[in-house]
């Protein structure tokens, strides 16, 4: 007789040798949205760099946050530090208004084991876009408050969800992002008044920010506002009533921030390195076929 046991085990080597390349794939890398904080950030080739930086954290956190108050007048904390080829990446959110996340880049000497506090630096345009970004958000945060309660009646309405903050503090937050959506600046009339104003003066209050943009005609196509959404359940694909509602509502909306929208609506789950889903049952509304809110 077949000890039943044996046949179990069978039937579920069986069940695993008939995954697809593409299940074993999910398997790997992605992961609940849920469950996602962001500490499995990583960045290629970065395993020696990521220790050195850790036993040197404090120095790093040191040189980072002096890097953004003297290259751009803003205070920020240090969220996470994830080493790269010959560098980490230091990921950091501002404290205050504007509010945004961005990153700068310490170099780090493999052979000597030693981070560069006096070589830090940043990619071309990146912390001037997310100051910008937070910015626009600041200055328009009413319309962004109705942005924000629409999503979150969604959110309570249909069986979707976010990313959480903790995962934006530690690498997927960037510019001004919330759980709901991200916000890029791609120049424009904000970026030649309000990014010099900025590095003049980055204390003025609200309403001189909001004073510099009166009169100006502010246009949608410099303006980048990705929403994206989870299905709240596991192993359940994005469902299309629900996407094509929120399109619509988006479409009709008065009110709304300035700019050209996209809408993603993925399943549950996020790729774990990199706190992305870019899978093809996403369904999107995007480029070219923007949301236009003039």
């Amino acid at each position: 007789m077949t000890n039943s046991n044996d046949e179990t085990g069978k039937e579920n080597e069986q069940k695993t040798d008939k995954k697809t390349e593409e299940e074993l794939i999910e398997d790997k890398y992605f992961v609940s949205v849920q469950d996602y904080t962001g500490e499995e950030y990583t960045l290629d080739n970065g395993e020696e760099t990521d220790k050195i930086a850790e036993e040197n954290r404090d120095e790093v956190e040191r040189a980072i946050k002096n890097y953004f108050k003297e290259e751009y007048k803003t205070e920020v904390k240090v969220h996470k530090v994830v080493g790269a080829v010959d560098g980490a990446t230091v990921f950091v959110e501002s404290v205050g208004k504007p509010h945004f996340y961005s990153y700068a880049i310490i170099p780090i000497d493999k052979d000597k084991k030693e981070v560069d506090s006096e070589g830090v630096w940043s990619q071309e345009g990146q912390i001037d876009g997310a100051i910008i970004s937070g910015l626009y958000a600041w200055i328009y945060e009413d319309k962004f408050e109705k942005l924000d309660q629409y999503l979150e009646e969604k959110v309570e309405e249909y069986p979707v969800i976010g990313i959480s903050e903790e995962a934006n503090k530690n690498g997927v937050g960037n510019y001004h992002t919330t759980p709901y959506y991200k916000v890029a600046i791609f120049g424009g009339v904000m970026e030649e008044k309000l990014l010099k104003a900025y590095m003049d003066n980055p204390q003025r209050p609200r309403e001189e920010w909001v004073e510099m943009l009166e009169g100006e005609t502010i246009n949608p196509a410099f303006i980048g506002i990705l929403i994206q959404l989870y299905m709240e359940e596991p192993d359940v694909e994005p469902i299309n009533e629900i996407f094509d509602q929120i399109v619509s509502d988006l479409s009709e909306m008065d009110g709304l921030p300035i700019g050209k929208y996209s809408f993603l609506l993925h399943d549950n789950t996020v790729d774990k390195t990199n706190g992305q889903n870019n899978k093809e049952n996403t369904l999107d509304r995007a480029a070219p076929n923007y949301i236009i809110k003039q």
